[in-house]
């Protein structure tokens, strides 16, 4: 299996009911309604809650600068207000969104924590895939080159995701300034 490359504009989007945002599912394994591992792009365009997925832990990644006010059933309120900012909670919380000024984009990852752990960083140098886990990349600036890939180069707001048995693959950086979120998804 290669990683699979995608491009954010390109994902089939889900309004919420409460029309506060909308959702673009990037991948879901296995494909079914008891997922192990699910991510999606999430845009936040008014205050809101997180929609809640029995036995998971989501992780939100911020992919946007901006002024929201994350806030989970204990009370606890975590803000995100820089790109690569990130929340973890227990996927059956209610989590409150407050949103202050221009939508805001998260990268969600929700997972089976009894099969995965997940772990984020934002880079802007040469990496290799490591063998033997997951992960997801989402581009914030310039171009990167990928080998092991359904596509030969990745922009702003298109990126890849692989599972465990990849094996292969390296992005690189084509352009100075270039920077993307890396998403380490491992194995318990």
């Amino acid at each position: 299996m290669k990683i699979k490359c995608f491009d954010a504009a390109e994902l089939p989007i889900e309004e919420w009911q409460d029309k506060c945002g909308n959702s673009a599912e990037v991948f879901c394994w296995p494909v079914a309604s008891d997922f192990s591992l699910r991510v999606s792009i999430t845009q936040i365009n008014q205050s809101s809650v997180l929609k809640q997925h029995a036995e998971s832990e989501q992780f939100c990644i911020s992919l946007d600068n901006g002024q929201l006010s994350i806030r989970d059933q204990q009370k606890t309120k975590h803000s995100m207000a820089k790109i690569g900012d990130a929340f973890h909670s227990e996927g059956e919380q209610l989590i409150e969104l407050e949103l202050r000024g221009s939508p805001v984009r998260l990268l969600n990852v929700s997972v089976n924590p009894e099969r995965w752990r997940v772990k984020s960083h934002v880079i802007a140098q040469e990496q290799r895939l490591p063998i033997g886990q997951a992960g997801i990349v989402y581009v914030l600036a310039g171009e990167w080159d990928v080998s092991g890939a359904n596509c030969k180069i990745m922009a702003v707001n298109q990126g890849g995701w692989w599972l465990p048995d990849i094996g292969e693959g390296h992005i690189t950086p084509r352009v100075a300034g270039s920077k993307l979120i890396w998403v380490d998804i491992t194995a318990c």
